[in-house]
């Protein structure tokens, strides 16, 4: 059998002497706990450094913001508008606080399962039907003993143990490597905040990508009519390619060097700075709306949950739902109304998930 150390998938090994342990089986099943990545060609992380990008990425995010707040509000601003610039950096100054609050909020909020914290009277079988074994209850593995085994392959409604933080986790919980803990209700680990996007987080997420992408419509708007009337002018298309605008600038055109700069940073710092906030929050926004995380739309693991969308949005922003477009509040006064441990509303498959077994000769 294949056995690899890692949380991806989790399998149930019955020892042959009648003792209990938890491994991980390397399976390409989609309809299991977890997943497994094809070992075909190189993968994206394989190219990019996830680490790097959990490290780094947040300070060229902020940097960016910062930036095109600064260069918006203090210098085009002022020039495009001389009598009502003021109005326009309140609205815009709005749009900077929502975003970095929010943004400050994800990075901060925790969502991950912790053992102590959840109820003992709730200890879950969620819509997936099982009997409970005793090793849940003791939330501890037994130690792996030498043996022959037959392994099972866990079904996504069923609580499944963690190798990493060696305890069990409820249905719709995943660990996260770079996170270093499993997150109820994950969605993926978002680089820009250094954190994952669950339980906990997801609302301030999802106000975090609508200010984004209005803040992005408000910036392109009065970008494009501050560059058409104070540089292009002194432009070109070909100065529409950032090497040949700087080029152009050293061997004598009219395209200042400062003129590049704000077309590199601003024009398509911008442009990928919008395009990735939309696409994002679409994608959030119809995972709300169908009632999956990005993890089982991603993987397409059967969910249907029957809520209306309003229950929907409660279980997310909380009772308070429409406030918190408004005013960003820590989560504990206005807690999500949901249970990540039991899942009783949610409607399991009509067909079980396949049981894999896999038997060491």
């Amino acid at each position: 059998i294949n056995i690899q150390d890692s949380t991806d998938m989790a399998a149930h090994c019955h020892i042959s002497n009648g003792s209990t342990f938890s491994t991980s089986v390397k399976n390409g099943s989609h309809h299991g706990r977890h997943t497994q990545s094809s070992d075909s060609g190189l993968g994206i992380w394989e190219i990019i450094n996830p680490y790097f990008l959990h490290q780094w990425m947040p300070y060229f995010f902020f940097g960016e913001v910062v930036f095109m707040y600064s260069v918006g509000c203090f210098f085009a601003l002022p020039r495009l508008y001389p009598e009502t610039v003021h109005i326009h950096q309140v609205i815009g100054t709005f749009f900077l606080y929502e975003i970095v609050v929010n943004w400050w909020f994800i990075h901060r909020t925790d969502s991950s399962f912790k053992v102590s914290e959840y109820p003992k009277e709730k200890l879950a079988t969620g819509p997936y039907p099982f009997e409970v074994p005793e090793i849940i209850q003791q939330n501890k593995l037994v130690p792996i003993i030498q043996a022959h085994i037959n392994t099972s392959h866990y079904p996504y409604w069923q609580w499944s143990p963690c190798l990493s933080c060696k305890w069990w986790r409820p249905p719709r919980c995943h660990h996260c490597k770079l996170c270093g803990g499993c997150i109820l209700k994950r969605d993926h680990h978002c680089f820009f905040a250094r954190n994952c996007i669950g339980l906990k987080n997801l609302r301030y997420f999802l106000v975090f990508l609508f200010y984004t992408c209005v803040a992005c419509a408000f910036t392109v708007f009065h970008g494009v009519n501050f560059l058409l009337q104070f540089y292009w002018a002194d432009m070109s298309y070909l100065d529409l390619v950032p090497m040949l605008s700087f080029l152009r600038s050293i061997l004598g055109s009219n395209t200042t060097l400062a003129q590049v700069g704000v077309m590199v940073i601003m024009g398509y710092g911008l442009l990928a700075l919008s395009l990735l906030s939309f696409m994002h929050f679409i994608d959030a926004c119809f995972s709300l709306v169908v009632g999956k995380t990005g993890f089982e739309l991603e993987n397409n693991i059967d969910v249907k949950d029957p809520r209306s969308v309003t229950k929907k949005l409660q279980s997310v922003f909380g009772p308070h739902w429409q406030y918190a477009f408004i005013l960003p509040t820590p989560y504990f006064l206005s807690p999500a109304i949901e249970d990540p441990y039991n899942w009783s509303y949610l409607i399991p498959p009509k067909k079980k998930n396949p049981v894999i077994q896999l038997v060491d000769p």
